[in-house]
């Protein structure tokens, strides 16, 4: 057999395994998929007034994008703070659409597809120096995605 038919088959058998191997990965549980899917993309941990007050506080919050090509179920799903001083649980039920971002804001309002609110009336959720960061959890307790400003 000559050197390039020998590479041709070899990377046609590669090509077969990674097929095998990427089929099996999406036989995964609809969370574990979600995990991969759902991102926190960015943030404002400081808003431009004094975030322990409303309506200050709705201008601090993250951003969580899924990024895959189907709606994530969030049941069970927690974002919280370093130190975990503030832990945030998403709504029963909750989906986010394929490829649309979400704003967790930290302050009080009325949840839809595109903001959910902390529904915290005085104090902020993020500290404004480092080393602050949220994490997102999936139900598992498993750290999906993290995100700094610093």
């Amino acid at each position: 057999m000559s050197r390039g038919r020998l590479s041709r088959v070899a990377l046609g058998a590669t090509l077969a395994i990674a097929g095998s191997v990427g089929s099996v990965a999406f036989g995964t549980t609809p969370n574990a998929q979600a995990s991969g899917c759902i991102r926190i993309t960015t943030g404002v941990f400081d808003s431009p007034s004094n975030d322990n007050y409303m309506p200050y506080l709705n201008q601090e919050y993250v951003v969580i994008k899924n990024v895959c090509s189907a709606s994530k179920l969030m049941t069970g799903y927690k974002v919280h703070d370093y130190g975990k001083k503030h832990i945030y649980s998403f709504p029963s039920g909750y989906r986010i659409g394929a490829g649309v971002s979400v704003k967790l804001r930290s302050g009080t309002g009325t949840n839809s597809s595109t903001n959910l609110y902390w529904q915290r009336s005085y104090g902020a959720v993020w500290n404004n120096t480092p080393p602050e960061k949220a994490y997102l959890k999936n139900p598992s307790g498993t750290t999906v995605s993290t995100w700094t400003a610093y």
